[in-house]
């Protein structure tokens, strides 16, 4: 019986099991005999192999199964060696191992002529399968044959598909293991999934619960669901999806439906991000295995791309506000400039904060920053960028030219903050002062905007609080000269060019001296004496003022018992301190031990403190002075009448005497105002057990009104200007 006859026993054998319902198995038939395609169909038609149905494909020739083989994948091929040549069959099989890269697909060899291809030499020299002739394939044979030949494929595919997933969890994890965001991450866990498991993107969401709640978050996803990136997982609008995600979220675990699965990834800091996945069919148990491995090996990506925000948040944020910190300022600034479009920078700084964090408390001052932080962005808009770049001060940079509306935008902030800002229960009256420099006039680098910024708004602080300056070259060079001042005062006291001068302060009653105002003057250079408008400021602000007050203190008291050794007369010594004195903790040490040092009757020695200053700090300053009185040391309050203050707080300040500024007493005999104002000072004084004495006294017509107002002492030109040791001593001589 010839081959072909053989091969249509075929048609006789019962078929193998019935037709499954997955995805059958391609085969491809390479046989240019029609023939035996048509009996191969005949006898499998309907047979299952491995639960799956088989799917005949048919070549006709070498050149027709390579354009086959070139747009379709097979399970197994059925090949025939001689067709348009006599080794057609096994030169394809190169080609199929070779140009195609297909290791997997398995090759039966069929010949009707074996003489043309020996059966030893085809196996040890071809990448085949297996070798029959023709007539060995009987109806039972060939399912034998392609049994053995689809387990072998299946168990290749199998191994290729953990290989090439594990390959995938590898490079998902090294890719993942990079990013910075959190977005970004969950980004790259949808593309990594449904690239292993073949599946739509569509059907992908990545969700993370709210921090503390039970609410879910879209952080990515694709198609039509993308728009709801950074929503709830409800506003997707598909309440199963929800259920689903929320079972997995609860349990803690990843889940697996007929139709859909959901991957729960758990860092190893207790992070989570949920995968909803729709599969449309039941994932295989590997599929599921490469998912729960992709999972584990993706969780510290979570991890690190979590760490990098906080981290990001760290380095850029305020992590009070929220706003922006120092460092992006910079950046900002910088990138601004290299675009070289115009913008202008604000310097916001609140005016007394420290009285609302010594007042009411950290967690109450901690608020009021986040609240002038909200009330700058709803000021200023989203097109501003603005940073917290100290303590209490922000920085506003804002885009374009429009210097009117930038002023605009300035009186808008002034008109919102004549109304309180309320904190819990507290209404806390803010004010703000700003300095403004303009890119690219006053400045082409970060460092010069800002710091020209913050020098205008020095002088907005020195000119009125609650303003704003925009800077001017002015601005600069007197800065420069405060700076220059203050590093040649620096060594004023080593090289002895202080000097004090004294004014006496009289008793209007007698015209007798009970005592003296010390005041220092500064010998620069070889020219005249520098009064103190000229260098205090300039100590103030650079603390200088703690060295040069100290010494002050002790001249002035040396001076106090020379005059009390060599004229018998037991002068007070007045003796000004200022706000960054009397906050130095020691201060009050220094201060007796200068007592001690000095022998000096503490009750001689007034230290004379501005009004404004007790009324800006006076909290803190009371318990300072009270300690200063308990040594005997007596107080007054210089400048009064220019801060303010109310009778409720003059009680409860330690003093012993006003000192009535010298602004009032200008006006005294020429406007009504000053003259009923001053008469209130003295009356006042009076009802508080205080003495009063007034300075800037110059006219006889002065000294008179203020002796008929009950006033005590004065100093002034009047009787004398501020002058040398020797010439109090002379003076008192002839007062005898």
């Amino acid at each position: 019986m010839s081959g072909d006859d053989d091969l249509l026993k075929l048609v006789d054998e019962p078929a193998a099991t019935a037709f499954a319902a997955s995805e059958p198995w391609r085969v491809l038939i390479v046989d240019d005999e029609e023939q035996v395609h048509q009996v191969t169909r005949l006898a499998l038609q309907g047979t299952s192999i491995l639960g799956r149905a088989l799917q005949f494909d048919s070549a006709y020739s070498a050149a027709e199964a390579r354009a086959m083989l070139a747009g379709q994948r097979y399970a197994c091929i059925l090949l025939d060696v001689v067709m348009e040549s006599e080794d057609a069959g096994l030169a394809l099989v190169g080609e199929i191992r070779e140009r195609f890269a297909d290791s997997a697909v398995r090759i039966v060899l069929r010949t009707g002529q074996p003489g043309y291809a020996p059966e030893l030499e085809v196996i040890q020299k071809y990448d085949i399968n297996d070798y029959r002739s023709k007539a060995e394939l009987t109806s039972q044979r060939l399912v034998t044959t392609l049994t053995a030949a689809l387990r072998s494929y299946q168990q290749i595919r199998t191994i290729e598909a953990n290989r090439e997933g594990l390959r995938m969890i590898l490079d998902a994890a090294s890719s993942l293991m990079a990013v910075k965001a959190v977005r970004n991450f969950a980004e790259g866990v949808l593309t990594q999934v449904c690239a292993m498991l073949q599946v739509d993107p569509g059907g992908v969401i990545c969700v993370r619960r709210r921090a503390g709640t039970r609410e879910l978050l879209v952080l990515a996803a694709s198609g039509p669901r993308a728009a709801f990136q950074g929503q709830t997982l409800e506003s997707v609008g598909d309440a199963a999806i929800v259920e689903r995600v929320q079972q997995a979220a609860d349990a803690g675990r990843s889940r697996f439906g007929p139709d859909h699965a959901v991957l729960c990834i758990r860092s190893p800091r207790a992070e989570e991000m949920l995968v909803y996945l729709a599969t449309g069919d039941p994932l295989n148990e590997l599929d599921r295995s490469l998912l729960e491995l992709f999972s584990i090996n993706v969780a510290i990506g979570l991890d690190n791309s979590h760490l990098f925000e906080e981290l990001e948040v760290m380095a850029f944020h305020d992590r009070l506000t929220g706003l922006w910190n120092r460092v992006s300022l910079e950046r900002e600034l910088a990138t601004r400039i290299r675009k070289g479009g115009a913008f202008s920078v604000v310097v916001a700084d609140i005016d007394n904060f420290q009285a609302v964090n010594d007042g009411l408390g950290h967690d109450i001052g901690d608020r009021t920053l986040k609240a002038s932080a909200a009330l700058l962005a709803e000021v200023f808009g989203l097109d501003t960028f603005i940073a917290r770049t100290s303590a209490d001060s922000f920085t506003l940079v804002v885009p374009g030219s429009d210097r009117g509306a930038l002023e605009a935008r300035l009186r808008a902030l002034f008109k919102r903050l004549e109304r309180n800002v309320r904190v819990d229960e507290h209404e806390i009256p803010l004010s703000m002062s700003l300095g403004v420099s303009y890119f690219p006039d006053h400045g082409d680098t970060a460092a010069a905007l800002f710091q020209n910024a913050g020098i205008a708004l020095k002088q907005a602080k020195r000119v009125s609080r609650a303003s704003w300056q925009v800077f001017d070259d002015r601005f600069e060079r007197d800065l420069q000269h405060r700076l220059q001042t203050v590093r040649e005062l620096r060594y004023a006291l080593e090289r002895r060019s202080l000097r004090l001068r004294y004014q006496p302060q009289i008793v209007l009653a007698t015209g007798r001296t009970y005592g003296v105002e010390a005041l220092a003057r500064w010998q620069r250079d070889e020219g005249a004496l520098l009064g103190p408008d000229r260098f205090i400021p300039a100590a103030e602000d650079s603390g200088q003022i703690v060295a040069l007050g100290e010494w002050v203190l002790h001249e002035a008291c040396h001076q106090q018992q020379a005059w009390s050794r060599s004229c018998r007369r037991a002068l007070t010594m007045a003796v000004n301190v200022s706000m960054r004195q009397l906050k130095d903790p020691d201060f009050v040490s220094m201060l007796r031990g200068v007592l001690k040092e000095t022998s000096i009757d503490p009750s001689l020695l007034e230290l004379e403190v501005t009004e404004s200053l007790m009324m800006d700090d006076g909290s803190r300053l009371v318990g300072v002075l009270q300690e200063v009185r308990q040594l005997g040391v007596r107080v007054s309050i210089d400048d009064f009448g220019t801060g303010y203050s109310s009778l409720s707080q003059l009680q409860r300040l330690p003093m012993d005497r006003l000192k009535i500024d010298r602004a009032f007493i200008t006006g005294l005999t020429q406007r009504r105002e000053d003259d009923v104002l001053v008469a209130m000072i003295v009356n006042m004084g009076h009802l508080l057990g205080l003495r009063v004495i007034a300075e800037g006294v110059e006219t006889e017509a002065q000294r008179g009104r203020l002796v008929e107002l009950g006033c005590d002492e004065a100093q002034g030109f009047l009787f004398a200007p501020p002058i040398p040791p020797e010439a109090i001593a002379e003076r008192l001589v002839r007062e005898g």
